[in-house]
């Protein structure tokens, strides 16, 4: 305490005071001096008691010690004739009415030296020893607080002794602390807060100060209730008011009212008074009510930029001239926070609870992130990290708002580094977009607004995310140091060191993580010349033994070190990464020029020759260029220098003649566009590769220079096509490249293809490879050309290219073990794509025959039981086999015969395709070409028309799905991993990478008119087919190649749109208003006028139903789940969960649909198994009741699928059969699982028709459950079981969590209903416990991996069933006896020790007996007349449980 503290300052002052008084003393003088004279009764008596008093210079004297003179004057008391008391106290306040003795009398007495039996030297003051005797005390303190309005200013209240200020008032009150015994306390209580009304503010707040340490513990309400009047009058004290009622005993009701009175003030009071308010709200909450106040602290505690810039330079009133004084008040505020959650648990959850129940972004604020790092500091860390995590999928917590915080309060946020750090470190592990993102922005707002010391251990822990191994982790961290050394050089610049040590995990890095490095290293080291000189010399060094080795994976990050090198020299200044230290196209000295030059000339020679290096430098060139990241003097010497040979080494004159063969392969000039009747020029194709195949075959070196290997033609046009743009702005100087022919073999080759050689063989089939990627770079570099004669060209190409691809169909499968060349050269060594063609067709037709234990092939189809035939399609289900587009294009080029030869797909071999650019998707938006055909007098003589056909859309399509796959991360469907993702997937993408997620998806979005433009037209085919048929779905022409072409576009245009719908970058707030344009989009095909004024809700409720209308003509299974996945992905955008219902009757039709495959036979397999279960889980789970929606199907149409033979199906529902109604049985039982958790569990304030409803519920489930139990007996398939056993479980461990609870609050009130309800479930568990025995005569081991813990289930529920009834005291319906093992169709097993001896007991754990195993009867009705095995499935009345 304050006043503590200053009696004690005050006693060792007067301690040392009077170690040094004797050595002063004058001659002559005496103790007898200053001595207080007078008649009066008051000195007398003190006099004979043995208090010797003063006149003010000196202390006063005490002969003996205090509590003698205290009996002594008791005494003297008694002892006077009288009113004695009256006289004493008159005699007091003569004494005291000079201030100099009353100063005196405050301060401690001096003991005699004759005294020996003292206590100390130093005793009490004379008004604290006259205070201790019971006799005079009340009057005394009567008098004493009487003084107090005498002290009305700073003036009086201060008086100067030996130099020192001394308060008196203060003085005064210390005297009444601690006391031993008061008389009277409510009078001295009622006295001290009449003194606190009359006295002036500054002795008011001594006297408030003091009170809790005089008043009587029972005294405490009366006190707290004057105090809190007070502090309504005036809040200039609520500080010391606040401060004493910490210290006082309150009752619940005034403390509540307190605070209400302390919240309702905390907006209007003083800014430097807060931190007290704050401190007295959180450390007298209770657990009660600790959620009410901290919520309406959180709501008044604004931390805006106001706060800030006051707190940060204001002194706390009344307090001294100290350097803690000039602390910022949030960071006060903010401890005090601090200390309460960390001593009061109930606070922190209550804080936990108030953030957590904030639903919109906008009410969030900077408390509130200042709050959940105060928490994660304790043992809530990973809750604190879970809420983070919500907040931000949610949208509340976002980059906007951290960087409002960070703005204006960096320097309270160094305060909680250590938090941030870990926070940001575990958000951007996360595998989900958004969080993962909040967690980049974290630790780029927190290097960029903190300081040195703060940002290297940033950089340090981003290095360490480098070196974890994980790809995910890595792309984050690299992306964050990019982005910092891209925008905010200066500050990272002097932490280039630390960059460089991500050099040692070069081997962990993946080529585009590579490429990424040497950026940030190549930026600091060249654009910060000052700091980043150190690293200069070592980056030499490191791509100069790059690019000497020989082993291409070193000397791939050689060539792309260096190319970034040359980039950031000779980087142009008005690119965005420029920086004022980067040089403009002036600045760039000759020395700088040369280094560049000779740069670019080393890793010329150095990969001369080795072709793959060499395609890898040209592709790079091609990019930084393309970026326009170079200036135009170092373009010119890279046009100048390496695209100068193109034509000489790939181009000829046709002129000279087509050579007749190669090779002994026949030569022709095919897919010429130009009129060749003038000359013209031709690719020499066929020739190179035969070339480069003649020196392989000899075995020879290819001494040939890399340059000329056909590998490097579609690179080097690539670089010649960017050089040109650069530089001229136009292609008019190469559009002849465009149109030219190609040397490939003849036409008749490919149907006399088997009996060519192996080498012939793969020189055809690599010449195809090569064309393909010719023509991709012919489309990549003109696709944006307006001149409609060159769209007409690339559209041909684009026909070119489909039609070559079929070629390599045909072609692949007699081409065994070929590995097609290269056309992405940045992909590591290690994860070369392997690619399986149809040759070992044979030995995995083997490989497959063997696995398991069943054999999958076309004997399967025909099931000897229907046991073999579900336990068949429940294996199937886990089993991958070829996709729908890869069927139908099979189909589409006429395979499907017992003759033909094992098919290939083109998607294992697209990572030997070129990639396609971004832009060339939006030649989708081009319509039908017209080009004029010249006769020879160059007259018209007809009209030609080019238009994109199906199979160029499908390319086109297909290839952009891959694109939104790789670039755009779905929210539900895909997500990051920390796991090696198959190289396959990952190349082909370099181009791509180069834009972030937000650019591809504003790309994509752009180009949404066309896909639904090609939407609409593939649905309007099959529209037109139904019409034409009547209806029919499966009429004349639903099988047509042409129909199967416009089905995969049907499919892949649907692909797209989910890929874009269901970006989780559209989770962001950033990309709200791209989610509105994309929708807007599908808006206007069907409303012309008004969507851009139309909310985010009714947009996509008119999206819904645009994409809606495809349902009625789709063609197949497999782009009917794609339509219900992008209708799904656009719910979740939408808050109105009523808008799910719509999928509702989508998902019935398809499910009452009879799905026909391409052989004109009823759709079956795992593909079409799994496609049902979309659709079934679709169907159930957005139904208003999906208990009720259970229930339909599995009392309507199970039942009419018992009434068919084995090849029938469910009248209801056509999909429905054998051998799909394992996919039914699992889909129900899990959505029923499902559908009894989401059961609210009641409360005791709940209306009585709320409970009934929740009772009526539960019934049904059991109902339902015991429907499905009882199926097994007649589809008894091991798929059928295993799902039985499994989620027979969960429903009873359901049961028992949420059902028992309801059961047994309502069991008094609806006590037959429930035993009804019992007795239903008790069939039901029976058939379980029968299932068990089953499972181990079938000794098969997944099943009874599963009996123990559904064992331990069935008897937590007998004995929890008899619980209740003993409460209830109806233990009279429950009867116990031990359960017979029986099989599924009721049939005693009799051999159980022999069967448990033969097959091994697989439970793991012990258990009871099955003989022992005991079940409940209800109702006295427990015979075994009653077993389940008396109820039949097949009794459509009496099967059923029936409802009470």
């Amino acid at each position: 305490m304050v006043l503590d503290k200053s009696s004690s300052h005050m006693k060792r002052k007067l301690t040392d005071h009077s170690k040094g008084q004797p050595t002063k003393k004058k001659k002559g003088s005496s103790s007898n001096e200053d001595s207080y004279t007078s008649s009066s009764f008051f000195s007398e008596a003190c006099k004979h008691a043995g208090l010797h008093l003063k006149n003010g210079t000196m202390y006063n004297m005490l002969g003996m010690d205090q509590a003698v003179f205290q009996k002594n004057l008791l005494k003297e008391l008694r002892g006077k004739s009288g009113n004695g008391v009256e006289e004493f106290i008159e005699g007091f306040q003569e004494y005291i009415e000079e201030p100099k003795r009353f100063h005196r009398s405050l301060l401690p007495t001096k003991t005699s030296p004759d005294c020996e039996s003292a206590r100390s030297g130093f005793q009490e003051s004379v008004v604290k020893i006259l205070m201790g005797v019971d006799t005079i005390q009340p009057p005394l303190m009567t008098v004493l607080l009487e003084k107090l309005p005498e002290f009305t200013g700073e003036e009086d209240c201060v008086i100067l002794e030996q130099g020192q200020k001394v308060n008196i008032p203060l003085l005064l009150l210390s005297q009444f602390q601690w006391l031993d015994h008061i008389v009277n306390s409510k009078e001295v209580t009622e006295k001290l807060l009449e003194m606190v009304s009359i006295t002036c503010e500054d002795v008011q707040r001594e006297i408030i100060s003091c009170l809790p340490d005089i008043v009587q513990d029972s005294e405490h309400t009366q006190v707290a209730m004057a105090l809190r009047d007070l502090m309504n009058e005036n809040q200039q004290l609520t500080v010391t008011v606040l401060d004493a009622m910490s210290n006082l005993i309150l009752t619940p009701v005034l403390l509540s009212e307190i605070r209400d009175s302390v919240l309702q003030s905390l907006i209007s009071v003083e800014l430097e008074d807060l931190p007290v308010l704050v401190k007295f709200l959180l450390q007298s909450v209770t657990s009660a009510d600790a959620l009410q106040v901290v919520t309406e602290l959180r709501a008044n505690l604004e931390f805006d930029t106001s706060t800030a810039k006051k707190g940060s330079g204001k002194k706390r009133k009344g307090s001294s001239g100290d350097a803690s004084c000039s602390e910022d008040v949030e960071t006060i505020i903010l401890e005090t926070v601090k200390s309460a959650v960390r001593f009061q648990r109930h606070v922190g959850d209550a804080l936990i609870k108030a953030i957590e129940s904030v639903k919109q972004p906008s009410d969030h604020k900077v408390i509130d992130l200042f709050m959940l790092l105060i928490l994660h500091g304790t043992p809530r860390k990973k809750v604190v990290e879970s809420l983070f995590r919500n907040k931000i999928r949610a949208g509340c917590f976002t980059e906007a708002y951290i960087k409002s915080i960070y703005n204006v309060h960096s320097q309270v946020l160094k305060g909680y580094f250590q938090s941030l750090l870990s926070l940001s470190e575990v958000l951007l592990r996360s595998p989900e977009l958004p969080v993962s993102y909040f967690g980049s922005a974290l630790y780029k707002q927190t290097f960029i607004t903190l300081d040195a010391y703060h940002q290297q251990e940033i950089v340090g822990n981003l290095v360490a995310h480098i070196g974890s191994g994980f790809e995910s982790e890595i792309d984050a961290s690299l992306d964050i140091l990019a982005y910092l050394v891209n925008h905010h050089l200066p500050k990272m610049a002097p932490f280039a060191i630390l960059v460089k040590s991500v050099l040692d995990y070069l081997d962990n890095l993946s080529v585009c993580q590579i490429r990424k490095l040497y950026f940030m290293l190549s930026a600091l080291a060249f654009k910060n010349p000052q700091e980043g000189g150190l690293i200069q010399d070592d980056l030499h060094i490191v791509i100069r033994k790059q690019l000497s080795n020989n082993n291409p994976k070193y000397k791939r990050m050689g060539v792309i070190g260096a190319v970034m090198i040359v980039s950031c020299i000779a980087q142009t200044s008005n690119t965005e990464e420029s920086t004022e230290n980067s040089c403009t196209q002036e600045e760039l000295s000759a020395d700088l020029y040369k280094q560049v030059t000779s740069l670019l000339t080393l890793v010329r020679s150095s990969s001369s020759k080795s072709p793959e290096a060499f395609a890898l430098f040209m592709d790079e060139l091609s990019t930084i260029i393309a970026q326009g990241k170079l200036q135009s003097k170092v373009e010119n010497w890279i046009s100048e220098n390496l695209t100068v040979d193109f034509q000489e080494n790939f181009v000829v004159d046709i002129a000279d003649g087509v050579p007749e063969e190669s090779g002994n392969i026949p030569v022709a000039s095919v897919h010429g566009l130009d009129d060749e009747s003038e000359g013209g020029i031709a690719i020499n194709l066929l020739p190179l590769v035969v070339q480069k195949y003649a020196c392989k075959t000899a075995l020879t070196a290819y001494t040939e220079s890399g340059v000329t290997d056909p590998l490097c033609m579609s690179p080097s046009v690539r670089l010649l096509r960017v050089c040109e743009e650069r530089q001229h702005g136009t292609l008019e100087n190469i559009d002849a490249l465009l149109g030219c022919p190609v040397y490939l073999a003849k036409e008749d080759v490919y149907e006399k293809f088997e009996p060519l050689s192996t080498r012939e063989k793969e020189i055809i089939v690599s010449s195809l490879f090569y064309c393909i990627n010719w023509f991709i770079e012919m489309v990549n570099g003109f696709s944006n050309q307006s001149d409609a004669e060159i769209k007409g060209k690339v559209i041909t190409r684009l026909h070119n290219i489909t039609e070559l691809q079929k070629i390599l169909l045909s072609c692949l499968p007699e081409t065994p073990n070929f590995k097609p060349p290269l056309a992405n050269f940045d992909l590591d060594e290690a994860v070369t794509p392997a690619v399986s063609t149809g040759t070992t067709w044979k030995s995995e037709t083997k490989k497959k025959a063997k696995k398991g234990r069943k054999t999958v092939g076309k004997k399967a189809d025909k099931p000897s039981s229907d046991s073999d035939d579900n336990s068949r399609d429940s294996s199937q289900l886990n089993n991958t086999t070829m996709n729908n587009t890869q069927a139908a294009t099979q189909a589409a080029d006429g395979g499907g015969g017992k003759d033909s030869k094992p098919s290939v797909s083109l998607t294992s071999y697209k990572p030997f395709f070129r990639e396609l650019d971004i832009s060339v998707f939006t030649i989708l938006n081009t319509g039908s070409i017209k080009q004029a055909m010249l006769d020879s007098d160059m007259n018209t003589k007809g009209v030609n028309e080019l238009s994109l056909e199906m199979a160029q859309v499908n390319f086109l399509v297909e290839d952009l799905c891959r694109k939104l796959e790789h670039s755009l991360l779905a929210s539900a469907s895909k997500r990051k991993t920390f796991f090696k993702v198959k190289a396959e997937k990952k190349v082909g993408f370099s181009n791509l990478d180069q834009l972030t997620p937000l650019e591809v998806a504003t790309k994509v979005v752009k180009l949404l008119p066309a896909l639904c433009n090609h939407l609409e037209g593939a649905s309007g085919f099959f529209q037109t087919l139904l019409a034409d048929n009547d209806g029919m779905m499966d009429g004349p022409g639903s099988h047509s190649p042409q129909a199967q072409m416009s089905a995969m576009c049907f499919q892949q245009l649907l692909q797209a749109l989910l890929s874009i719908f269901s970006w989780n970058g559209f989770q962001m707030v950033e990309n709200r208003d791209l989610l509105k344009e994309a929708l807007g989009v599908l808006v206007q095909r069907i409303k012309t006028a008004g969507h851009s004024q139309m909310s985010l809700k009714d947009l996509v409720k008119t999206a819904v139903k645009y994409i809606s209308n495809f349902a009625n003509t789709v063609p197949d299974i497999g782009t009917a789940v794609m339509l219900l996945k992008v209708l799904t992905s656009l719910c979740e955008k939408s808050e109105d969960r009523q808008l799910t219902r719509k999928l509702v009757p989508i998902s019935e039709e398809f499910l009452k649909r009879e799905w026909i495959g391409h052989d004109g036979q009823r759709e079956k397999g795992s593909k079409f198994n799994e496609h049902l279960q979309i659709i079934i889980k679709s169907y159930v789970v957005h139904s208003e009741d999906p208990l009720k929606a259970v229930e339909v199907i599995a009392s309507k149409a199970i039942p009419e699928l018992l009434e068919t033979d084995k090849n029938g199906c469910s009248a209801t529902y056509p999909t429905m059969n054998r051998s799909s109604y394992t996919v039914y049985y699992r889909v129900l039982y899990s959505e029923l699982i499902e559908a009894v958790k989401g059961i609210p569990p009641v409360k005791q304030s709940d209306l009585i028709d709320t409970w009934i409803d929740r009772l009526l519920q539960w019934n049904v489930g059991v109902r339902i459950f015991h429907i499905l139990v009882n199926l097994v007996k007649t589809f008894d398939g091991r798929g059928n079981l295993g799902t039985c056993i499994k989620y027979g479980r969960f429903f009873v461990e359901a049961f028992l969590r949420l059902g028992m609870p309801l059961l047994d609050m309502m069991f008094k009130s609806h006590r037959q209903d429930i035993l009804g309800l019992l007795k239903n479930l008790q069939q039901s568990t029976r058939a379980l416990h029968h299932l068990c025995g089953h499972s181990k005569i079938m000794k098969d081991l997944a099943l009874t991996n599963n009996v123990p813990m559904l064992k331990r289930s069935l008897e937590v529920f007998v004995f929890r069933v008899k619980a209740m009834l003993t409460v209830n005291k109806c233990l009279e319906a429950f009867w116990m006896g031990n359960l017979k093992n029986r099989d599924l169709q009721g049939e005693e097993i009799l051999s159980q020790t022999n069967v448990t001896q033969d097959g091994g007991d697989s439970d793991g754990e012990t258990l009871p007996d099955d003989d022992d195993l005991s079940d409940v009867e209800l109702e006295n009705e427990g015979d075994e007349s009653n077993e389940v095995g008396d109820n039949d499935i097949t009794d459509p009345e009496g099967s059923y449980s029936q409802a009470y």
